[in-house]
Order: C-alpha cells, then structure tokens, then sequence
C-alpha cells in the first residue's frame, strides 16, 4: 500500500474509507485497518514530515512484537559520506548500497532498502545542492568532454613501453545517443578530426555545441559571458553552421548527459576493455565502436526503448544538413627551398621544381594534402601527405637529370669533398648516394656526414667511415653516433690512440692497414718495436 498517499486523501482531500478503497483499488477493510493502526500510533501524525517513507510507516505500524521503534529501527548512514565517495570515478550509488547492505543488522538496526537508501540521499541532496532542470528539445545542443579514464597501446617489441589513448565523448543532449574514439594524440587537428567523426556518425549538426573547458575548444574562459574559443574550433563552428557555448568552468551540470555518459563509458566500456591488449590505435577504436553501438542500442532501464530509437524519431530529422565537404584542419607554416630541390615539413621531405630553389613558401597542410603557397599567396602545388618519417614524396619532373646545371649540391661536389678527406670517406658517400632513386635525395645526408669533418677532424672521420664501411652501416645515423668516439685530444697521435683501446698483440698478429698522423710515419717494424717494450697495445 502506498500509506502516504492514503493519509493525502484522508487528511487533506477528506475523503471516506470507501472513497479511498475506490480511488486507489485496495480493500476497504485494509484501508480502515491502516487509518485506525495510524490515529493510535503514537509515533505518526499528520501532516507528515518530509524525512518519513512508506518504509518506516510500514514498521512503525506493522512491526512485530519486540521490535524496536522510530529511529532505532533500520540503521541509518551519512549522506555527506556518500556523495564524498560518489566522486570517484566509476563509483555508483548502487555499489555503496551494497556495501553498506553488506553489513547487516547491527544492534537490531536493519539496513535500508535500496530505494529508500537513494531517496533519502536524494532528500539530503536537494537541500545541500540547489540544481536546476534545462528542458532539452531535439537537434539543439551537443556535448563534448573527454573520459577521466585511459586506455593504452601496447608495443610488440618492447613490452613495457605503453602509449595512453584519451576518449572523447560526443553526446546529444536530447536522445542522449553519443559517440565515442581514442585519440593518442589530443592536439587542436586530433579535436577537430574526431569532431568532424562524430557529426558524421549523427548524420547532422546541432544548432549548439557545448565542449568541455579544454584547451583545443576554449582558450579562455573567465566569466561565461564571453568566452574566447579556439580559432581553428571557431572555423569549424563556422563551417558547420553551428555555434559553441562553452561550460562553466567546473560545473559539470551544464553538460550532464556528456558527463553521464562519460561515467556509462567507464563503467560499462572502458573497464571491460582494461586488460583487452591493444597494438594498433585502428583495433582499440574498433573495440570501442562495437561497444558503443551495443550501448545505444540497449532500452534505457525500466523503459520500452533505447537511445537510438528516440535518435531515430525524434532527433535526428531535427538536425541541421551536413556541409558538402568536411571542414579540414590545415596546419600553417613558412618553409626554404633547399638545394637538394625540397621542403621539410613534419620530417618529410616533398619535391619542388628548380625555380624555387632557396625561396620561402608557406604551406598549409590538412590530413591529406599539403597545399604549397607562394609568397603572394597563389597555390603553386600540391602533395599528398605522408606520415612516414624521413620519406620522400617527389614528383619526377622536379628532380633535375644533370648534375652541372644547378648549385653547388651535386654529386661530383660531394664525392670530390668526401676524397678529401679519405678512400673510405669517398666510398661511404657513394653508397649513400646510391641508396636513393634520386642522388638529390641524400644530398642532405652527405652534406651532414662530411660537416664531422670540420668538427673531430678528418682523420677521425676516415676512420669513423672504415669501421662504418667494414659493417655495412653506411649511413648519415650510424656515422652521427659514433664519430664522437673517434676524436682525438690535441697532440694525440695514432697509436697513442691505439694504446689506449686496442687489446694486446702478439708477434703473430697479422696488421693489414695502419692510418698515418700528418707529423710522424709509423712503419711496422717500429710498431712491433713498440710493442716488444710494453709501450704498444
């Protein structure tokens, strides 16, 4: 029996015990008996107060004998405990129930059940944190924000090293139907790339978006009223027909279904994909699909229906139309045309034609294309953009066929310079050289490889370049971290050197090659001299 809406009828409405048996359906006599067991209770009167429930009038007036009464009769908890612990990620309202449930009786105190456990936290709650309802309609206003908890990429080749992937949330504020991807990288052209995912995904825009105070939507934020948003995200506002209306910083009840589903995708998602193994962030995001649209698709609790049903029928024909093309990010930056007939931009290097050798151009490069402007702001070429490091994207016509026709930076210059210095010098640089389809590509590489030689001297890059030619590490990495252990303190000589890192030898050791100092020649039988007196090793 619902014993508070009985007495609302009796006391405030007046009505008779067969009213009251008419209007609500239970027995006249069981509603007689309740009324009668209520005016000789001493511990209930009417109007009731706000803290009673239809539990504790149930044992108050139906209690067995010996039982205790009023307070003493379920154990009580403390509200402000609760919500300190609900700030916990992951941590449910229903999960500290069953921890305090656990417990049991204690000094003949019964726990609470856990609808009364949550309306008495409700009822606290309301009179501690004043909220307020915003009526959702729908296609108006979309929520961003990024889930507290990461998952992470594991690397097959070194089993300790891991890469944190964040997760954005998208949520609509009305169907509460939300899209979700890991991103390793959370950088303004990352934002706008899963922004531009997720409008995909709904299949329109909202006529608002609200995102999470960070740094990539808003760069400043101080008073709400007027908030400064990152240009780029402000373009893809623009691009989309949309406009951003921040949060309030630190109050997340101005994007409650972003932050509800931030917490439905911890508990629900991220924990079960915890100690899933990940190598690639293209099979987590995946995963993470998967269990995002088996989430949308399952009915909301105690409701005949899901996210994606209400998405579908009320929602998304509310939307507003997607632009043609997606907005794109373009990434500006001024770049030199060097001599070896290219630009450098993120580690790779992209062919131009002879014309603009040693000129500035500015570029602006999307997630596909790299867009090369002049200094007078006409579009001159276009690439396709790569991502592998250190590679190059040429187009053939840009690479010159002889090698006398343009600059210094030619192969004949290199292999003359390289001769210089040593034999084995020369035949590193050619092997470099040969590695490219186009010499112009290694034109760098030789160009550093012979700068040592200014640096540690020449005798220490010839032998640098021996040891490098002997293992067939012929290249600019190899040379760069090793020729620091061939430099030589002033007046060093040969075998000073050789004293000092060669092991002993024998009058049976075979010396096929000995460099020579520019001051003082070293014949063999001086060396096995020297080492007959110990002064050799």
């Amino acid at each position: 029996m619902d014993y508070k809406r009985v007495l609302i009828l009796r006391f405030t409405n007046g009505m008779s015990s067969r009213e009251i048996a008419e209007t609500t359906g239970y027995g006249k006599t069981t509603v007689n008996d309740f009324l009668k067991r209520f005016r000789e209770c001493d511990e209930l009167s009417y109007p009731l107060s706000e803290e009673v429930t239809n539990e504790f009038i149930a044992g108050c007036l139906y209690r067995k004998a010996g039982n205790p009464v009023n307070s003493d009769l379920y154990r009580d908890f403390d509200p402000e405990d609760v919500h300190r612990a609900l700030a916990k990620k992951g941590e449910t309202l229903k999960h500290l129930w069953k921890k305090y449930n656990a417990v049991g009786t204690v000094d003949g105190r019964k726990p609470l059940s856990y609808r009364q456990f949550c309306r008495r936290y409700t009822i606290w709650l309301g009179s501690t944190k004043v909220t307020f309802h915003i009526q959702r309609f729908p296609g108006v206003n979309t929520e961003l924000d990024f889930a507290g908890k990461t998952l992470r990429l594991h690397n097959r080749h070194d089993p300790e090293s891991t890469t944190p992937v964040t997760i954005f949330v998208a949520a609509l504020s009305f169907s509460d139907y939300f899209y979700i991807e890991g991103m390793t990288c959370c950088d303004i052209s990352n934002w706008i790339r899963v922004n531009n995912n997720a409008l995909s995904y709904f299949g329109g825009v909202t006529q608002t978006v609200t995102p999470d105070n960070c740094k990539v939507a808003v760069t400043e934020n101080k008073d709400w009223i007027n908030p400064t948003v990152n240009r780029d995200f402000q373009a893809w506002a623009e691009h989309n027909g949309t406009v951003i209306m921040p949060a309030k910083v630190r109050k997340p009840r101005w994007k409650p279904n972003a932050e509800g589903h931030v917490k439905i995708v911890t508990m629900h998602i991220l924990v079960e994909m915890e100690e899933m193994p990940f190598y690639s962030l293209d099979e987590l995001n995946a995963v993470l699909w998967q269990k995002m649209e088996q989430e949308n698709r399952e009915n909301f609790q105690g409701l005949s229906y899901s996210r994606r049903d209400l998405f579908e029928s009320e929602e998304k024909g509310a939307l507003l139309p997607l632009p043609d093309t997606p907005y794109e990010y373009l990434e500006r930056k001024s770049v030199k045309v060097s001599q070896d007939f290219s630009f450098t931009f993120d580690t790779v290097h992209y062919s131009m034609p002879r014309k603009y050798l040693k000129q500035t151009l500015e570029i602006r490069a999307g997630a596909n294309k790299i867009y090369v402007y002049n200094e007078n702001g006409d579009l001159i070429r276009t690439h396709e953009r790569s991502y592998t490091p250190k590679s190059w994207v040429v187009i053939p016509s840009d690479m010159p066929r002889e090698y006398s026709d343009y600059g210094y930076w030619n192969k004949p210059y290199f292999l003359t310079k390289a001769e210089s210095v040593g034999p084995n010098t020369k035949i590193l640089i050619q092997r470099v050289i040969e590695k490219f389809e186009y010499p112009v590509q290694s034109f760098r590489s030789c160009f550093g490889i012979l700068r040592y030689a200014e640096k540690y001297g020449k005798l220490a890059l010839e032998e640098c370049c021996y040891d490098a030619v002997l293992h067939g590490k012929c290249n600019y990495t190899y040379i760069s971290n090793t020729i620091s252990m061939y430099a030589r303190s002033p007046g060093e000589t040969s075998v000073d050197r050789m004293s000092s890192t060669l092991k002993p030898v024998s009058k049976d050791t075979v010396v096929t090659g000995i460099y020579k100092d520019d001051d003082e020649k070293y014949s063999l039988q001086n060396l096995l001299k020297r080492q007959e007196e110990g002064d050799l090793r």
